[in-house]
């Protein structure tokens, strides 16, 4: 009986096979910490330098494979959410690379289809956290995922999903849901960065050098920045000025001006310029 229970969440020899093809929406997590020592395990995971962990002995794992369904069928009842495309696989047509194994699409979330993850945690703190870091914690960790998931869907549906959630059960609470911050721009640099460590796998070259990729910041959290008192934003906001007229040195102040701008800005004001950005992270430039 305990055989064909876990059986039902291996791969099988095929399968494993398979998956070292492309990269699941699991692995652009691990890509996007910019952990030196999880990206070579996976590297070495994907060229076949060790076996591929039997994911059915580790019990959190599990823990989140068998309440995935319970998770789903939770945050349905409760919010009155239509679920659908669970457990579909998907497959760019655009990026040989990209694959995800949807957990599924909420088709009615604030009149929109977002793409949902259901995830378990025992919510133990880490070092240096509270019991209130875990969450925000998770949060960050799982926004790629659902930006790479949200992707590989807009691309089958054919038209942009704005909207991610992520529904958590920790230990033996309820699912705490949240939403995510989906990106376009955000969503580019996953694919680079995948992109790149595919070709190192293709290549049998250890990857190097891979930074954190740090998930935007959602608008209702951004702020206003007062740059009046940045010395570089002053030279740049008189030289944006004063060259009006010279497209080329104009849009090189520009440029050098939205540099400036924090990821968390709303907008920046100071020196007769003001830079706002959008709800899609885009800058626009102003005199003011």
């Amino acid at each position: 009986m305990s055989n064909s229970f876990f059986e039902k969440f291996s791969f099988d020899e095929k399968e494993l096979k398979e998956r070292k093809k492309y990269i699941g929406g699991s692995e652009i997590n691990i890509l996007a910490t910019g952990d030196q020592a999880s990206i070579n395990q996976l590297w070495e995971t994907k060229t076949g330098k060790v076996e591929d962990k039997d994911l059915t002995t580790v019990f959190p794992v599990m823990m989140g494979n068998v309440t995935e369904a319970l998770n789903l069928a939770w945050i349905s009842r409760k919010y009155g959410y239509d679920i659908s495309m669970q457990q579909e696989v998907l497959t760019s047509e655009k990026h040989s690379f990209m694959r995800c194994t949807l957990d599924g699409v909420i088709n009615n979330y604030d009149n929109q289809i977002a793409v949902v993850d259901a995830k378990f945690t025992l919510g133990r703190p880490m070092m240096d956290e509270t019991y209130a870091d875990v969450i925000p914690r998770l949060l960050k960790y799982y926004t790629p995922q659902l930006n790479w998931n949200a992707y590989l869907l807009s691309e089958k549906l054919g038209k942009p999903i704005e909207k991610g959630v992520l529904s958590i059960i920790r230990a033996g609470s309820e699912p705490i849901v949240e939403e995510v911050t989906i990106d376009a721009k955000y969503q580019e640099e996953l694919i680079g960065l995948a992109s790149y460590f595919h070709g190192c796998c293709q290549l049998d070259t250890i990857p190097e050098d891979i930074i954190t990729t740090e998930p935007p910041i959602p608008p209702e959290k951004r702020k206003p920045y007062d740059m009046s008192g940045n010395e570089d934003w002053k030279f740049f906001a008189q030289g944006f000025i004063q060259t009006k007229g010279a497209a080329l040195d104009n849009k090189s102040y520009e440029n050098k001006l939205k540099g400036l701008v924090p990821k968390d800005a709303l907008n920046c004001h100071g020196h007769g310029i003001n830079i706002k950005v959008s709800k899609n992270f885009r800058k626009s430039i102003e005199i003011i």
